[in-house]
């Protein structure tokens, strides 16, 4: 693993950890949380995430004929996505108290649209209601284990992440959260196919106090498969990794003191790297996603 201390030294943005040897994960997580803070002050948060350089990512090109319909190259550095989960949270000794409070998160997100570093969402074949329409889904697990947040809130933190997109060309694929285990797709699922598959790089979530909402980022490795490779295009090769950031909307059925089952939606941006996001830019990432205004989303096709 690479050692930072240098971008460290140059940010100032983590002075109290300037005497340890870090991983990229500690750095990725121990930015965001400092970085949290000051941002939170700033009452323009959201024209800051829809205007600033620092925010925009690298662009990338994908060939949406993979998916069925006409040659068309998109060119955007971000896709915006929702998400629906499960989280079934083990509270040991009477309430959080760390190490021991193990939980395991099952759930499923969509892609919305993709998006350009002035804000906006591009055109493009995903999610259209014609012939050439297609749509984008992630079947997706995470484990961790969660400790106390303030007053009243939860912090997870990710010790695994696997996550396999899919493409479904028909949009006839119906997703929905199952009151234990995985999601599976139902619907007409023969003609979906996976293009990328995502393992966990380093990651945490938080839910504030009052168990109401919060925010997540995570940094996710990426593999694309053959047909994730015809429908990436640019660049080549294709970014390492994907910084996977935004906000809980609703988390129903938490618990501070017992075991629990919750759900929770949100949704956020996904961007790619060539390497560990600035830590101006991961926190940008964490706080006020749906500020943006550019997320336009879908409804969720269910049974």
């Amino acid at each position: 693993m690479l050692n930072y201390k240098w971008q460290l030294k140059l940010t100032k943005a983590l002075p109290e950890i300037l005497n340890e040897q870090i991983t990229e994960g500690e750095l990725i997580m121990k930015s965001f949380r400092q970085n949290v803070g000051s941002l939170l002050t700033a009452g323009t948060l959201g024209t800051l995430l829809a205007t600033s350089s620092v925010f925009a990512a690298p662009l990338f090109q994908v060939q949406e004929s993979v998916a069925g319909g006409a040659a068309n190259v998109v060119t955007a550095d971000r896709i915006s996505f929702e998400y629906h989960a499960r989280i079934d949270q083990t509270i040991t000794g009477g309430s959080l108290a760390g190490n021991d409070d193990n939980f395991i998160e099952e759930g499923f997100l969509t892609k919305a649209a993709f998006g350009s570093p002035t804000g906006g969402s591009i055109p493009s074949q995903l999610n259209s209601l014609g012939p050439e329409g297609y749509g984008m889904y992630g079947i997706f697990t995470i484990t961790g284990e969660a400790d106390p947040l303030g007053a009243g809130g939860i912090q997870a933190n990710f010790d695994t992440a696997v996550m396999t997109l899919f493409i479904d060309p028909g949009q006839d694929t119906v997703l929905a959260l199952p009151a234990a285990g995985p999601v599976v797709p139902g619907g007409v699922t023969a003609d979906d196919f996976a293009i990328i598959n995502f393992t966990l790089s380093a990651g945490e979530a938080h839910i504030f106090g009052g168990l109401a909402n919060g925010d997540f980022d995570t940094l996710l490795n990426v593999s694309l498969t053959a047909a994730g490779q015809a429908y990436f295009i640019d660049p080549v090769p294709f970014f390492p990794l994907e910084n996977f950031g935004g906000n809980t909307e609703t988390f129903t059925g938490g618990s501070l003191t017992e075991s629990f089952i919750a759900t929770a939606d949100g949704g956020g941006i996904e961007l790619f790297q060539t390497q560990v996001p600035e830590p101006g830019t991961l926190a940008l990432l964490g706080l006020g996603i749906m500020g943006m205004g550019f997320i336009s989303r879908r409804r969720i096709k269910s049974a």
